[in-house]
Order: C-alpha cells, then structure tokens, then sequence
C-alpha cells in the first residue's frame, strides 16, 4: 500500500488451516510466517524511462511448530526479491490508469523455492495470490470501518487501521473459488497490513450440472498478525 525508508521489515505471523468441507471434524493446520523488507534502491529503466525503483524481499513460510521454530519441510519456504517501480506501489485497488493491481509490476527479480537454487524471475510482474499469500487484490473493496484497532502481536504498541472487506470469485464449469477477506490497512505499518483473515472456500460440480449443485471440497482460513517492525533490514537473497 506504500512504501517505508529503505531498511525497514515487517513481519507477521498465524495459521492456516484446510478442511474438506463445512463438516470435516479434523483440519489439518499449519503455522505461517512472512516477511517483507526494504533491501536497496537505485534507478531503473520502467516504460521506457529511468524511474526510482526499489528492491523488496518478501518470504514465506508454512510448515508444522517445531521447538526451533517453523519447519517449512522441502517445499514450505519461498523468498523473492524483486526491483519494484516506486510510482506502482499505490493505496488503492488500481492505479492511476485504472489497471486493477492484481500484480506487483517489476523491473527484475529473483527467487528461491524451498530448497532450490536461486532462480531469475522472467516475468514483468509478481503475482501474490495464491503461492505467497491466500490475501488477494480486490476490486472495489468494502471499507468496513475508516478508523479501527486491530489485533497484533506488537509489544505496547496500539496501530490504527482501516478495517476492509473484499470478495473474489473465479468460476468454470467444474469448480468454483470464493476469496473472502478482511484486512487491516495502516499508516503505522511499513508497507500498510496490520492485520488479514481470509476464507478460500472451493466448489465443484459435473461440467454438465446447473450452478445450484456446486458444493464446498475445500476450505482454507488463515489469520495473520503483524509481530514485529524493524530496522537496518538486510537482504537474505544471494543473488551473485
């Protein structure tokens, strides 16, 4: 939502969890952590020009609550680092074109999956939803309330955020997804999230069968809290 001094983290923390359907008795769960930084800038070319830009580094992690903290096992862990238009990062749900931000325009990148070499990103753009994050961009979301406290895990410290509501549905003839979020977005956070939850709920149904017989096969929740603001981030992407 906006952009903080170079150096500055955020990080969050939660769960997630998937049932088989509305009636399944035993969830499977698993604990979340992701991190966002500021890590450099410098100018580069976007749209035929020389902009500001800045490199972001942004991981994931999902795994099962160890003693050690969380085991993201093989495949649990993603971290990328991407060279971002600073005049792309915006407060709304489009930008100044009136282009959705469905996903993070980017000059150059990198990534790592779980234990993968590290590899260049060949797309001109980063898509958050679903591989980082289940919390999607939302056309025209619902402002629940312009001025609200949500919960974190920040030690004496009270953030004030506007308290959103946003709803995605993506539909063919065999399934259908709902996304249906609420988030918190503050000024006193880098980068704007306090607080999100979101449900993922799928449906299908035979390819020959009316909308009225789609019924839920999965359903995913998570609920992440901000947990800690830092300074003098530094980069944990080699990427020379």
């Amino acid at each position: 939502f906006h952009l903080p001094a170079d150096g500055t983290a955020v990080e969050y923390v939660g769960t997630l969890s998937q049932s088989n359907g509305p009636d399944d008795q035993a969830p499977l769960s698993w604990m979340c952590e992701l991190s966002i930084k500021s890590v450099g800038q410098e100018q580069a070319e976007f749209e035929g020009k020389l902009q500001p830009c800045r490199w972001l580094e942004i991981k994931s992690l999902t795994g099962k609550e160890t003693a050690a903290g969380i085991d993201p096992g093989p495949v649990g862990a993603r971290i990328y680092k991407v060279l971002v238009p600073e005049i792309k990062i915006v407060d709304d749900w489009k930008d100044e074109d009136g282009i959705p931000n469905e996903m993070m325009p980017i000059v150059r990148g990198f990534r790592r999956l779980g234990e993968e070499e590290v590899q260049p990103i060949t797309t001109p753009a980063l898509r958050f939803y679903p591989t980082i994050s289940l919390l999607s961009s939302y056309i025209e979301p619902e402002v629940v309330a312009t001025t609200d406290t949500p919960e974190t895990l920040l030690q004496g410290q009270s953030i004030t955020a506007r308290r959103m509501k946003g709803k995605m549905v993506m539909e063919s003839q065999r399934t259908r997804s709902t996304n249906e979020a609420e988030y918190w977005v503050s000024k006193d956070v880098p980068f704007g999230l306090a607080r999100w939850m979101v449900t993922v709920t799928t449906d299908e149904k035979d390819s020959a069968a009316p909308v009225s017989e789609f019924k839920p096969v999965t359903i995913k929740k998570v609920d992440m809290k901000l947990r800690r603001i830092r300074d003098n981030a530094e980069s944990e992407l080699v990427t020379e």
